[in-house]
This record gives C-alpha cells, structure tokens and sequence, in this order.
C-alpha cells in the first residue's frame, strides 16, 4: 500500500478545509442574495430620461429609454412603456438618468405651451431691456424697480427694488437681439401662478422690471407639489 508522506497528507486535508471554507461562504453568499432580491421585489423596465428634459419639451424617440430596476426601488407612478410617453410635453423637468413618471408628463390631449401649465398657473410674457437672455427651462427671480412717486407716502417695501415673484420657470424667450430705440429687448414667457401674475403686471405698468438666474436648487414649478 502506498504511503503518503506527513507533508503530503497536511497539504491534502489544507486543501479539502479550504474547499469546505469556500463551498459555505459561497452558498452563504447565494443565500444573502437570494434574500436581498426577494426583499427588493421582482425587477420591472421602466421608462428613464436619455438627456435632461427641460420644461416644455415634446418628447421623441430619441429622449427616452427603458432600464429594468427592483420594484421596491421605484417612486410612484413610473412609466413602463415609451409609447406612453411620447409626444407629451414635459411639465416637471427630469435630469438626465431620472426616472420619467406621469407626474413630470402633461396630459397627452394637450400640447405646446397648453401643455406645461398646470392648474391656477399662467404663462405670462413680459419685455425685458438691456437685461439677462435667460435660456429656455431655466429659473429667475422677477426684480421690480419703482419712481418713489409711484410708491406712495410711507410705502418702502419697494424701495430700492423687491422681488416680485421667485424662481419662477422660463417657457420660452423671443426677439432676442431685436431694437427698440437705443436698447436691446427680449421677450420673456415665464410660468407663475395667479398671485405672481398680478405682481408682475403691477410691476411692468409702474416700474420696470430685471430678471435674474437662480440655481436649480431655487427653483419652483407653480402649481406643482414637489414628491
């Protein structure tokens, strides 16, 4: 009968421990994920955004596309299908890799510039001189400047200038470059609600008006409850 050396025989029983070692924390391992997924829940494809989109957006083809992700993992109401999202305007702005839900989509019976205006907002246009060209899907704050006679005694919340409505959507912007006089003006559509309407219309009628960019951290959508 062949004998094995004590050397020989260590290294064999090193090595039969290390394959018993390995087998259980690799079936432990199998375990803990088989656990994990059934707590995350069964994965699902859901509809994501391929770029940022801004407020006001038709989408196409080319912005969405599907990701399958845990159940578990997923806000309310996600899409799950891109047809369904398809030729709707955007009216709560996703980043790009965000997931797209019904919430961020106006209904697909409206359209355009109907289309991003929720319910008690506006879309109200003002003329701005010699000031910032915001661009399309970003945010401002409305500073109005006022005539100290149109203030009236005691009456200095306006004084030097006040803000009138903030961080307020811009929808779309026009005239950019054209002249009137000695100024260059531009057309601003911006999305408010009833009462920064009334604010800004007092605003252009007595005074003049400034607009200035605010971070997207500032920014609101009237109308729109933040999840």
């Amino acid at each position: 009968m062949l004998k094995r050396s004590p050397r020989a025989l260590g290294l064999w029983v090193g090595a039969a421990t290390l394959a018993v070692a390995t087998g259980a924390i690799v079936a432990g391992d199998l375990a803990t994920l088989h656990r994990r997924a059934r707590q995350l829940g069964p994965e699902r494809r859901v509809v994501v955004a391929r770029r940022d989109l801004e407020l006001g957006t038709t989408l196409t083809p080319g912005d969405v596309t599907t990701r399958r992700v845990y159940a578990s993992q997923l806000p309310r109401d996600v899409l799950d299908d891109p047809a369904l999202a398809l030729g709707r305007a955007v009216r709560v702005p996703v980043v790009r890799d965000g997931y797209v839900a019904a919430a961020n989509l106006a209904p697909s019976r409206r359209s355009g510039l109907d289309g991003v205006l929720p319910e008690g907002t506006r879309a109200m246009r003002v003329v701005i001189e010699d000031g910032l060209r915001p661009p399309s899907g970003s945010s401002v704050d409305v500073y109005a400047t006022y005539e100290r006679d149109e203030l009236g005694t005691g009456a200095t919340a306006r004084d030097p200038a006040t803000v009138v409505a903030s961080g307020v959507p811009v929808l779309a912007i026009d005239g950019a470059g054209s002249a009137a006089g000695s100024s260059r003006t531009i057309g601003v559509t911006l999305l408010v609600d009833e009462a920064d309407a009334s604010a800004i219309a007092y605003a252009v009628t007595h005074g003049r008006i400034v607009l200035a960019l605010v971070p997207p951290e500032d920014a609101r959508v009237p109308g729109v409850t933040r999840r």
